[in-house]
Protein backbone atom coordinates (compact mmCIF):
# COMPACT_ATOMS: atom_id res chain seq x y z
CA UNK A 1 0.00 0.00 0.00
CA UNK A 2 0.82 3.69 -0.68
CA UNK A 3 2.69 5.41 2.10
CA UNK A 4 -0.86 7.34 3.68
CA UNK A 5 1.51 10.29 6.05
CA UNK A 6 -0.74 12.52 3.86
CA UNK A 7 -3.93 11.52 5.81
CA UNK A 8 -1.83 12.76 9.14
CA UNK A 9 -2.24 16.35 7.75
CA UNK A 10 -4.66 18.31 9.26
CA UNK A 11 -6.34 19.79 5.98
CA UNK A 12 -6.46 16.29 4.71
CA UNK A 13 -8.85 14.98 7.43
CA UNK A 14 -11.03 18.15 7.46
CA UNK A 15 -11.19 17.08 3.50
CA UNK A 16 -12.33 13.66 4.65
CA UNK A 17 -14.51 14.55 7.12
CA UNK A 18 -16.42 16.16 4.02
CA UNK A 19 -16.08 13.61 1.79
CA UNK A 20 -17.75 11.34 4.69
CA UNK A 21 -21.23 14.04 5.08
CA UNK A 22 -20.98 13.83 0.90
CA UNK A 23 -21.03 9.97 0.94
CA UNK A 24 -23.40 9.75 4.01
CA UNK A 25 -26.52 10.06 2.41
CA UNK A 26 -26.16 7.59 -0.36
CA UNK A 27 -24.55 5.24 1.80
CA UNK A 28 -26.86 5.17 4.77
CA UNK A 29 -30.11 4.03 2.97
CA UNK A 30 -28.23 0.46 1.89
CA UNK A 31 -26.49 0.41 5.06
CA UNK A 32 -30.19 0.77 7.01
CA UNK A 33 -31.35 -2.06 4.44
CA UNK A 34 -28.39 -4.38 5.72
CA UNK A 35 -29.04 -4.26 9.03
CA UNK A 36 -32.34 -3.87 9.40
CA UNK A 37 -33.67 -6.93 12.13
CA UNK A 38 -30.22 -6.99 12.47
CA UNK A 39 -28.37 -7.64 16.34
CA UNK A 40 -25.28 -8.29 18.25
CA UNK A 41 -22.89 -7.75 15.50
CA UNK A 42 -19.25 -7.47 15.29
CA UNK A 43 -18.16 -5.56 12.63
CA UNK A 44 -14.60 -5.01 10.89
CA UNK A 45 -13.72 -1.91 9.53
CA UNK A 46 -10.76 -2.18 7.06
CA UNK A 47 -8.88 1.15 6.57
CA UNK A 48 -11.30 2.71 8.91
CA UNK A 49 -8.99 6.17 9.03
CA UNK A 50 -9.58 8.51 11.90
CA UNK A 51 -12.21 6.48 13.08
CA UNK A 52 -15.05 9.14 12.75
CA UNK A 53 -16.73 7.27 9.50
CA UNK A 54 -16.35 4.31 11.56
CA UNK A 55 -18.15 5.15 13.96
CA UNK A 56 -20.67 7.50 12.00
CA UNK A 57 -21.70 4.60 10.50
CA UNK A 58 -22.15 1.97 13.06
CA UNK A 59 -21.93 3.08 16.04
CA UNK A 60 -25.38 1.22 16.51
CA UNK A 61 -27.46 -0.44 18.66
CA UNK A 62 -27.45 -3.57 16.44
CA UNK A 63 -23.71 -3.31 16.74
CA UNK A 64 -22.40 -4.57 19.80
CA UNK A 65 -18.27 -4.70 18.65
CA UNK A 66 -16.12 -2.53 16.14
CA UNK A 67 -13.08 -3.02 15.26
CA UNK A 68 -10.98 -0.78 13.22
CA UNK A 69 -7.76 -1.34 10.54
CA UNK A 70 -5.65 1.31 9.45
CA UNK A 71 -2.69 1.61 8.13
CA UNK A 72 -1.05 4.71 8.95
CA UNK A 73 -0.11 4.11 13.23
CA UNK A 74 -0.80 7.86 13.78
CA UNK A 75 -4.32 7.79 12.14
CA UNK A 76 -4.94 3.99 14.27
CA UNK A 77 -3.29 5.72 17.36
CA UNK A 78 -6.11 8.94 17.12
CA UNK A 79 -8.98 6.53 16.69
CA UNK A 80 -7.97 4.49 19.60
CA UNK A 81 -7.59 7.43 21.64
CA UNK A 82 -10.85 9.36 20.62
CA UNK A 83 -13.01 6.09 20.05
CA UNK A 84 -11.52 3.09 22.00
CA UNK A 85 -12.69 1.42 24.52
CA UNK A 86 -16.32 0.04 25.25
CA UNK A 87 -17.18 -1.57 22.43
CA UNK A 88 -14.73 -0.48 19.70
CA UNK A 89 -10.69 -0.76 18.91
CA UNK A 90 -8.86 0.64 16.75
CA UNK A 91 -4.83 -0.65 15.59
CA UNK A 92 -2.51 -0.03 13.09
CA UNK A 93 -2.54 -2.86 10.59
CA UNK A 94 -0.41 -3.22 7.28
CA UNK A 95 -3.43 -5.15 4.91
CA UNK A 96 -0.56 -6.85 2.52
CA UNK A 97 1.93 -8.07 5.12
CA UNK A 98 2.39 -11.59 5.30
CA UNK A 99 1.75 -11.51 8.71
CA UNK A 100 -1.61 -10.47 8.28
CA UNK A 101 -3.27 -13.75 9.27
CA UNK A 102 -1.07 -14.16 12.36
CA UNK A 103 -1.79 -10.55 13.62
CA UNK A 104 -5.22 -10.40 12.53
CA UNK A 105 -6.04 -13.94 14.68
CA UNK A 106 -4.23 -12.50 17.62
CA UNK A 107 -6.58 -9.24 17.21
CA UNK A 108 -9.45 -11.12 16.90
CA UNK A 109 -8.46 -13.36 20.44
CA UNK A 110 -7.50 -10.15 22.26
CA UNK A 111 -10.72 -8.72 21.61
CA UNK A 112 -12.92 -12.18 22.54
CA UNK A 113 -14.48 -12.20 18.56
CA UNK A 114 -14.55 -15.46 17.09
CA UNK A 115 -15.53 -14.15 13.15
CA UNK A 116 -17.08 -11.05 11.97
CA UNK A 117 -20.49 -10.37 11.06
CA UNK A 118 -19.68 -7.55 8.86
CA UNK A 119 -16.82 -6.38 7.16
CA UNK A 120 -16.56 -3.15 5.71
CA UNK A 121 -14.08 -1.46 3.22
CA UNK A 122 -14.48 1.80 1.91
CA UNK A 123 -11.92 3.40 -0.87
CA UNK A 124 -9.48 0.58 0.31
CA UNK A 125 -8.98 -1.79 -2.27
CA UNK A 126 -8.09 0.41 -5.29
CA UNK A 127 -4.91 1.19 -3.41
CA UNK A 128 -3.53 -2.59 -2.74
CA UNK A 129 -1.28 -3.95 -5.34
CA UNK A 130 -3.20 -7.59 -4.61
CA UNK A 131 -6.80 -6.30 -4.10
CA UNK A 132 -7.87 -10.67 -4.71
CA UNK A 133 -5.20 -11.40 -2.14
CA UNK A 134 -7.02 -8.79 0.73
CA UNK A 135 -9.83 -10.44 -0.35
CA UNK A 136 -8.44 -14.08 -0.03
CA UNK A 137 -7.35 -13.34 3.20
CA UNK A 138 -10.69 -11.79 4.85
CA UNK A 139 -13.14 -14.18 3.82
CA UNK A 140 -12.29 -16.83 6.67
CA UNK A 141 -12.85 -14.16 9.45
CA UNK A 142 -16.48 -13.54 8.41
CA UNK A 143 -18.73 -15.62 10.88
CA UNK A 144 -21.70 -18.37 9.60
CA UNK A 145 -23.64 -16.01 7.29
CA UNK A 146 -21.38 -12.99 7.80
CA UNK A 147 -21.51 -10.21 5.30
CA UNK A 148 -18.83 -8.64 3.33
CA UNK A 149 -19.25 -5.03 2.20
CA UNK A 150 -16.95 -2.84 -0.19
CA UNK A 151 -16.96 0.87 -1.50
CA UNK A 152 -15.58 1.80 -4.54
CA UNK A 153 -15.48 4.53 -7.54
CA UNK A 154 -17.63 4.75 -10.13
CA UNK A 155 -15.79 6.69 -12.50
CA UNK A 156 -17.99 5.32 -15.88
CA UNK A 157 -21.03 6.49 -13.97
CA UNK A 158 -19.88 10.08 -13.67
CA UNK A 159 -21.73 12.62 -15.12
CA UNK A 160 -22.23 16.67 -15.56
CA UNK A 161 -24.99 17.38 -17.59
CA UNK A 162 -24.66 19.69 -19.91
CA UNK A 163 -21.08 19.46 -20.40
CA UNK A 164 -21.35 21.58 -23.53
CA UNK A 165 -17.07 21.82 -23.74
CA UNK A 166 -16.41 18.83 -22.86
CA UNK A 167 -13.91 19.29 -19.56
CA UNK A 168 -15.46 17.09 -17.29
CA UNK A 169 -15.49 13.98 -19.50
CA UNK A 170 -11.27 14.79 -20.57
CA UNK A 171 -11.06 15.10 -16.88
CA UNK A 172 -12.91 11.63 -15.94
CA UNK A 173 -10.50 10.44 -18.78
CA UNK A 174 -7.23 12.12 -17.00
CA UNK A 175 -7.96 10.19 -13.59
CA UNK A 176 -6.49 6.82 -14.69
CA UNK A 177 -3.17 8.79 -15.07
CA UNK A 178 -2.48 9.31 -11.28
CA UNK A 179 -1.31 6.55 -9.82
CA UNK A 180 -1.74 8.55 -5.69
CA UNK A 181 -5.42 8.16 -7.05
CA UNK A 182 -5.18 4.42 -7.15
CA UNK A 183 -6.79 1.82 -9.87
CA UNK A 184 -10.08 3.96 -11.12
CA UNK A 185 -11.36 0.52 -12.35
CA UNK A 186 -11.54 -0.76 -8.97
CA UNK A 187 -15.31 -0.74 -8.83
CA UNK A 188 -16.14 -2.59 -12.31
CA UNK A 189 -13.46 -5.11 -11.17
CA UNK A 190 -14.71 -6.19 -7.53
CA UNK A 191 -17.05 -9.09 -7.88
CA UNK A 192 -14.83 -10.84 -10.25
CA UNK A 193 -12.67 -11.00 -8.27
CA UNK A 194 -14.97 -11.66 -5.09
CA UNK A 195 -16.60 -14.76 -7.60
CA UNK A 196 -13.01 -16.11 -7.86
CA UNK A 197 -12.24 -15.92 -3.98
CA UNK A 198 -15.01 -18.09 -3.67
CA UNK A 199 -17.72 -15.74 -2.22
CA UNK A 200 -21.35 -15.75 -3.09
CA UNK A 201 -24.52 -13.90 -3.22
CA UNK A 202 -22.55 -10.83 -4.78
CA UNK A 203 -24.87 -7.61 -5.58
CA UNK A 204 -23.54 -4.69 -6.88
CA UNK A 205 -25.72 -1.00 -6.27
CA UNK A 206 -24.81 1.48 -8.03
CA UNK A 207 -25.56 5.05 -5.85
CA UNK A 208 -24.06 8.22 -6.62
CA UNK A 209 -23.38 11.68 -4.96
CA UNK A 210 -25.32 14.64 -6.55
CA UNK A 211 -25.94 17.78 -6.83
CA UNK A 212 -28.15 19.90 -8.82
CA UNK A 213 -28.42 23.11 -10.43
CA UNK A 214 -28.58 25.72 -7.12
CA UNK A 215 -26.69 23.48 -5.07
CA UNK A 216 -23.46 26.00 -5.07
CA UNK A 217 -22.57 25.05 -1.57
CA UNK A 218 -22.98 21.24 -2.24
CA UNK A 219 -20.81 21.42 -5.65
CA UNK A 220 -18.47 23.69 -3.97
CA UNK A 221 -17.77 20.59 -1.65
CA UNK A 222 -18.00 17.74 -4.48
CA UNK A 223 -15.22 19.64 -6.46
CA UNK A 224 -13.25 20.06 -3.62
CA UNK A 225 -13.06 16.27 -2.71
CA UNK A 226 -13.39 14.87 -6.06
CA UNK A 227 -11.69 17.25 -8.04
CA UNK A 228 -9.22 19.75 -6.54
CA UNK A 229 -5.97 16.85 -5.96
CA UNK A 230 -5.68 16.00 -9.18
CA UNK A 231 -3.51 19.06 -10.32
CA UNK A 232 -1.35 18.62 -7.07
CA UNK A 233 -0.48 15.13 -7.82
CA UNK A 234 -0.15 15.48 -11.34
CA UNK A 235 2.36 18.67 -10.89
CA UNK A 236 4.41 16.65 -8.26
CA UNK A 237 4.67 13.45 -10.89
CA UNK A 238 5.57 15.78 -13.63
CA UNK A 239 8.45 17.46 -11.51
CA UNK A 240 9.78 13.57 -10.47
CA UNK A 241 9.38 12.76 -14.20
CA UNK A 242 9.71 15.96 -16.30
CA UNK A 243 10.28 13.62 -19.32
CA UNK A 244 6.87 12.36 -19.16
CA UNK A 245 4.46 13.33 -21.87
CA UNK A 246 1.44 12.57 -20.12
CA UNK A 247 1.86 13.99 -17.29
CA UNK A 248 3.18 17.43 -18.99
CA UNK A 249 0.36 16.63 -20.82
CA UNK A 250 -2.49 17.06 -18.30
CA UNK A 251 -0.52 19.63 -16.31
CA UNK A 252 -0.60 21.75 -18.99
CA UNK A 253 -4.50 21.23 -19.81
CA UNK A 254 -5.43 21.28 -16.01
CA UNK A 255 -3.28 24.84 -16.45
CA UNK A 256 -5.85 25.55 -19.42
CA UNK A 257 -9.00 24.26 -18.06
CA UNK A 258 -9.58 24.00 -14.65
CA UNK A 259 -11.23 27.15 -13.56
CA UNK A 260 -13.57 26.53 -15.94
CA UNK A 261 -14.03 22.81 -15.24
CA UNK A 262 -14.67 24.13 -11.67
CA UNK A 263 -17.52 27.12 -13.33
CA UNK A 264 -19.49 24.78 -15.06
CA UNK A 265 -19.63 21.97 -12.34
CA UNK A 266 -20.53 25.20 -9.56
CA UNK A 267 -23.33 26.67 -12.34
CA UNK A 268 -26.86 26.68 -11.44
CA UNK A 269 -27.22 25.22 -15.06
CA UNK A 270 -25.80 21.99 -14.38
CA UNK A 271 -26.52 19.04 -12.42
CA UNK A 272 -23.94 16.72 -10.74
CA UNK A 273 -23.70 12.88 -10.52
CA UNK A 274 -20.11 11.29 -8.88
CA UNK A 275 -20.97 7.49 -9.37
CA UNK A 276 -20.04 4.55 -6.33
CA UNK A 277 -20.70 1.27 -6.08
CA UNK A 278 -21.50 -0.82 -3.15
CA UNK A 279 -20.93 -4.80 -2.88
CA UNK A 280 -21.92 -6.84 -0.87
CA UNK A 281 -21.57 -10.56 -0.41
CA UNK A 282 -21.50 -14.04 1.86
CA UNK A 283 -18.78 -16.10 2.34
CA UNK A 284 -21.17 -19.13 2.11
Amino acid sequence: MESQTVFEKGWELDRLTVQNQLLRECELPVYQKLLEGKSGLRLLDVGCNDGSKTMDRFDLPQVERIMGLEYNEGLARRAQEKYGGGKASFHSCDLEDPDFPVQMAGLMEADGIEGFDLIYISFVLMHLKRPDLMLARLRPLLAPGGCLLIEEADDAACRLEPDEQGLFRQFIQMLPVDPYAGNRRCGEQVAGWLERCGYREIADTRVAVTAEGGQKKKKENIFEIFFSYLPQDLSELWRSEPNNATYAFCVRWLDQNYEALRAAVISRETSLNMGIRIISCGAE
